[in-house]
């Protein structure tokens, strides 16, 4: 018989399940309780678990991340989705993709029954399977259900370098993949920038519409190819398309359609405003050059929303003079990464490589100055911080001879090294925009109004902030908005009125919505509990 766990922090909805539901019908032999993800992680390690019934929004851990953590122990455990927002129903597709069910909270029993059905069918063909073969079985679902997270860890080591990226490492590691480097020989990567929310999110429904919008890109993007849909520690989505052998006539014109078909749908389902940029078609083991080219793109870009924009249109990648010295977008990612030692070796191998002269170590001298300003601007520092006021030779006096080149660079990346590091937690971006928020709480802000008062982009400026600060950017203005009405119905007279339009709220309905939605209080009932605490 097939042991079901029901996991829901309303511990009423899981009892009217436990009694509303009949499962002997649906061929239920057992059904366990759980009222938090902690609880259900202690009964799917002790119990077999064939079917979970989970709620997706559950304080500490949501659903998702319970899934998660189920697929990352290799539990064989197929999924029924629940939740009580409506306006989540788009996700079902997306969620679907995951090998998984959704409904919608309050449950008809009649509906449950018939998911549940369908999903108890799915697991007694794996009991099936499994008593025609347990062991090899057993390690199949293992092999099977690690394999996702082989690839991902494949594709985030090549784009980190902790791959070479030459052909036989590149092969080897795909080998451990269960994939022949000769299927995927040449990609093209689209770099997804999500640019703006079109409806009020919190921090945890915008983790699960990421995750739709993930899921959308596989389903829409690779369609019926081999691909691999990623998010990299920067937390960029990375779709890798592989390209036809010989490059199939119309394939570019093909995947365009896609990326506009994909911002369609995530504009029309997702209430989210995005950008793909798109690579050129590159041999794998130059995917490396693609990316670093793409994060360029789409830093740089402060003019196009909601378009498909394709570097072989927009070239944004800058080099040194010489076609043989390390790109420009290489050396800054190592810098920015704290590999300052690896940057050092790349350039001096460069060095020893080349017949340099006088003109050649000017011109390295002017890109490498590059390298740092770009870095510096892209972690919000001023190149000025770089010098301290300390006496830096000129291009003349530092190309005078390769030793002195030597030294001036090495002096250079390790100061702008130290830089970094000593303010890794203290942008002066993120200082600005909280700046700005408090000096303009009485206005509508967006994070479009603060991407162009920093000259950032705004998909960049929001991963830069939730980066530092672990909150979102609306939630942050949320919040700093509600602490000053907090503070207005403590130390004034003022209506409750007056403080909703000081900042910037025409609705009061909508004002009291958003305060209760921090305090857990309205504003009236706020400031009542204040008088009385006197």
């Amino acid at each position: 018989m097939i042991r079901v766990l029901i996991v829901d922090d309303e511990i009423y909805a899981v009892k009217g399940l436990v009694s509303g539901v009949r499962w002997e019908e649906a061929g239920v032999g057992a059904v366990f309780e759980a009222y938090h993800a902690a609880m259900a992680k202690e009964i799917l390690l002790r119990e077999e678990i064939d079917v979970m019934i989970c709620d997706i929004e559950m304080p500490e851990a949501s659903g998702l991340e319970l899934m998660e953590w189920a697929a990352e122990q290799c539990l064989p455990v197929e999924t029924i989705v629940l939740t009580c927002h409506s306006e989540f129903s788009y996700a079902q597709k997306a969620l679907q993709l995951g090998g998984t069910d959704y409904l919608l909270k309050p449950v008809v029993y009649a509906d449950l029954e018939q998911v549940l059905a369908k999903t108890v069918r799915k697991a007694q063909e794996k009991r099936k399977v499994s008593e025609l073969g347990d062991l090899y079985q057993k390690y199949a679902e293992l092999w099977n259900s690690r394999k996702p997270l082989l690839i991902e860890r494949f594709w985030e080591d090549l784009l980190e370098r902790r791959i070479r990226p030459d052909r036989e490492a590149i092969a080897a590691a795909l080998a451990g993949c269960d994939i022949d480097v000769r299927d995927i020989e040449r990609v093209r990567l689209v770099l997804i920038s999500l640019e703006q929310w079109e409806k009020p999110l919190s921090e945890r429904e915008e983790e699960i519409m990421e995750y739709a919008v993930r899921k959308a890109a596989e389903e829409i993007l690779l369609a019926s190819q081999t691909g691999h849909v990623i998010r990299d520690r920067r937390g960029h989505t990375i779709a890798i398309v592989p390209v036809p052998e010989g490059g199939a006539d119309g394939s570019e014109e093909d995947l365009a359609r896609l990326c506009r078909t994909y911002l369609d749908a995530c504009r029309q389902y997702f209430y989210c405003r995005l950008s793909c940029y798109v690579g050129e078609p590159t041999a794998i083991e130059e995917a490396i050059g693609s990316y670093l080219a793409l994060q360029n793109a789409e830093y740089r870009n402060v003019s196009r929303m909601n378009a498909i924009i394709e570097l072989k249109e927009e070239p944004l990648d800058v080099s040194f003079p010489s076609a043989a010295q390390p790109s420009m977008l290489e050396l800054a990612d190592l810098l920015e990464q704290g590999k300052r030692e690896e940057a050092l070796r790349a350039l001096g191998e460069k060095l020893r490589q080349e017949e340099l002269t006088v003109e050649t170590l000017t011109g390295m001298y002017h890109s490498l100055l590059q390298v740092v300003y770009y870095v510096l601007h892209r972690r919000g520092f001023s190149a000025a911080l770089l010098y301290g006021g300390e006496g830096w030779p000129d291009a003349r006096q530092a190309a005078k001879s390769v030793e002195r080149f030597e030294s001036w660079a090495e002096r250079v990346l390790e100061t702008a090294d130290r830089l970094l590091e000593s303010h890794s937690s203290a942008s002066p971006v993120v200082q600005k925009v909280k700046a700005i928020v408090t000096e303009r709480l009485s206005e509508e802000l967006t994070r479009e109004d603060l991407a162009a008062a920093v000259f950032l982009n705004p998909a960049y400026l929001s991963r830069l902030f939730r980066k530092e600060t672990g909150m979102v950017l609306t939630e942050y203005i949320l919040q700093e908005k509600m602490r000053r009405a907090s503070e207005l119905l403590a130390t004034t007279e003022s209506s409750i009125s007056e403080i909703a339009g000081g900042l910037g709220y025409g609705n009061f309905s909508y004002f009291a919505r958003q305060f209760r939605k921090v305090y857990g209080e309205t504003p009236h009932d706020y400031r009542k509990l204040l008088k009385r605490a006197k």
